[in-house]
């Protein structure tokens, strides 16, 4: 008796768990399911032109409903990642960046764009030891942090201060543009 209530708690458990599990991407697919493919084309072109003339926030809108519409729209990720980081939303850029890399459309823009986000967090994170080493013991830790922040804006001028424009431009667009 005891091993059945056990067993039967154990079941409804993993059963409760497998459903919080649940993929975001396949709630994702549902939702592309229900769009038809004009609206998804509609949406791809204002995505696309929103994107060309610069209007950042407008085509961010865009391209999150397009990658929730098309979780596996390559394209749509690596244009969501370059207007993220343009607009200094890091971890949302990386968010999208490894998107692309898990897709497998990686390319050399993708890992730069990804490096720029990892120095900028590095560099905010070296910038936090002094808040949190205030003791004298943690002097050559401050100095060592302090140093290495230092060189990190040389780095970082090395690398083109705009998300690299890489993402194959859509047929009805003349170009592409971060």
């Amino acid at each position: 008796m005891k091993r059945r209530l056990v067993a039967g708690v154990m079941l409804g458990a993993a059963l409760l768990l497998g459903g919080c599990a649940e993929s975001p991407f396949r709630k994702q697919s549902d939702v592309a399911n229900r769009i038809s493919p004009q609206a998804m084309m509609a949406l791809q072109e204002s995505a696309a032109v929103a994107y060309a003339q610069g209007n950042a926030p407008g085509a961010i809108g865009l391209y999150t409903q397009l990658v929730q519409s098309a979780p596996n729209d390559v394209q749509a990720w690596h244009r969501l990642g370059n207007l993220e980081l343009l607009d200094e939303h890091y971890a949302q850029a990386l968010l999208a960046y490894e998107h692309v890399l898990q897709l497998g459309g990686g390319n050399a823009g993708v890992w730069h764009n990804v490096a720029v986000i990892r120095l900028r967090e590095a560099q905010a994170a070296l910038n936090q030891v002094q808040a949190q080493a205030p003791n004298p013991a943690d002097a050559q830790l401050r100095a060592n942090s302090v140093r290495a922040a230092q060189a990190l804006p040389q780095v970082l001028a090395l690398l083109s201060p705009q998300p690299a424009a890489s993402a194959p431009a859509p047929a009805t667009s003349s170009g592409d543009r971060p």
